[in-house]
């Protein structure tokens, strides 16, 4: 007599609703943060008028836009969970294992790197620029109202961060992903340097 096939998932662990109850608790915090903690924090709002009369992103902006980022991810973890509700394939979650902590390590290193980039790179341009003879700045003060330097170290860090995270999750890096990386680090330095008032990318704010 043959026997029918075995279900292989028959003894995996269910891990529980994690994803479920992750985005759950993103969405109230997203709701806590725009609803409670910034109106009662934060006095000039989400944009604000400067003494000169134009409209320009006030102490709330960054905050708001951020938090209101979350919420697409949110969704698509609580959207994960219920589709895959009842069905047997694929891998258990809800078990953190040593693969998980290795990935948080590694995410942490080359965010650090990044950061890292992003405050000296643009130093760094100003070093090499003045060691070539393309300029003769003193330092990177003098040199970081100046286009490309004032975004070298943005696009750097902000590039490294992305392509990284790409060959951390993936463990694979093509060119073309480097690309992306670059483009939407451009379309960042584009969007907060180009289109907003008063906006000074790092490390630019601190000098």
């Amino acid at each position: 007599m043959t026997r029918g096939p075995v279900d292989t998932d028959e003894g995996a662990p269910s891990g529980g609703c994690w994803n479920l109850w992750l985005g759950g608790g993103t969405l109230a915090l997203v709701a806590l943060c725009l609803l409670v903690w910034f109106p009662r924090d934060i006095s000039s709002g989400f944009l604000k008028k400067s003494l000169t009369g134009n409209t320009i992103p006030g102490d709330a902006f960054f905050p708001t836009l951020l938090v209101l980022l979350m919420v697409p991810l949110a969704l698509l973890l609580i959207a994960g969970e219920l589709r895959s509700k009842g069905r047997k394939a694929g891998e258990p979650v809800g078990r953190l294992g040593l693969d998980n902590l290795l990935f948080l390590t590694r995410a942490g290193l080359v965010t650090t790197a990044s950061l890292a980039l992003m405050t000296w790179g643009g130093p760094m341009v100003v070093w090499a620029s003045n060691a070539a003879g393309f300029s003769d700045f003193s330092g990177y003060r003098a040199a970081s109202g100046r286009f490309p330097y004032n975004v070298a170290g943005f696009f750097l860090g902000g590039t490294a961060l992305s392509a990284s995270y790409i060959y951390i999750t993936r463990r694979s890096l093509r060119m073309r992903d480097i690309v992306v990386s670059m483009l939407s680090t451009a379309f960042l330095i584009l969007l907060f340097a180009g289109l907003l008032d008063n906006i000074q990318l790092p490390p630019n704010a601190d000098l």
